[in-house]
């Protein structure tokens, strides 16, 4: 017994002089050393991080200022005149006549026009090109775009027979003008005839807009007024 014992004891001491622990020491002192990370490509833009942030905002407002630049470049003007007493219906004959038109035309045509607001819109015509010419430098406009817009009605007693009466209204509306360059125009008009004039792919006009139904109609009357 005592000779078996012994022999077990003799092949169990390599064991006990030996760390167990030796593996994982080898592998921590293996990267315990300064660590070396593998080369990177080099980007064409900086990697997101406080200082790219920066930089992107910077290109951003870069892009904006030159698409805000060439906006400033078009050269237009806005008129807008006081209320004349006339309806929109008849103010908007006018505004059809001159919509389209080099301004010094337009000028000529409500020179010999009979209607009675013609002379009003040749002064605001005349005041516009002044100013047009003065702030932006335009030197032969053309009435771009021309509008009509609704102004006051006054309701006033019309008196009838037998002690009756009735109401009459005076009313009232203004007219506004869109003045663009002449060059410009032109190149938006040869833009515009350029497009393919096919079956399907010619754009149409709206003549008909569906009625809002959610748009609240405040003070209605007791009959339709269409």
């Amino acid at each position: 017994m005592n000779t078996f014992a012994a022999a077990f004891r003799t092949a169990l001491r390599p064991l006990s002089h030996s760390n167990p622990l030796r593996p994982f020491q080898q592998v921590k002192s293996f990267s315990s050393g300064s660590r070396r990370l593998a080369e990177q490509p080099q980007a064409s833009r900086p990697d997101i991080g406080a200082s790219s942030l920066f930089d992107n905002v910077a290109v951003e407002a870069a892009a904006a200022t030159e698409g805000v630049a060439e906006k400033a470049a078009v050269k237009e003007y806005r008129w807008a005149s006081a209320n004349m007493p006339t309806s929109p219906r008849k103010l908007n004959m006018l505004a059809r006549q001159i919509r389209n038109m080099p301004v010094d035309e337009a000028i000529k045509q409500m020179e010999f026009s009979p209607k009675r607001t013609a002379k009003k819109i040749l002064h605001n015509l005349a005041f516009a090109r002044k100013l047009a010419k003065e702030q932006h430098g335009m030197e032969n406009p053309i009435v771009a775009q021309a509008w009509v817009g609704k102004g006051r009605y006054l309701q006033r007693v019309k008196p009838h027979g037998r002690g009756q009466f009735g109401i009459m209204h005076h009313k009232q509306a203004h007219i506004k003008f869109l003045l663009k360059d002449s060059a410009e125009a032109a190149l938006e008009t040869a833009d515009q005839s350029a497009r393919r004039n096919i079956r399907g792919w010619k754009e149409s006009k709206k003549v008909w807009t569906p009625l809002k139904e959610d748009k609240p109609i405040y003070n209605p009357k007791a009959f339709y007024n269409w």
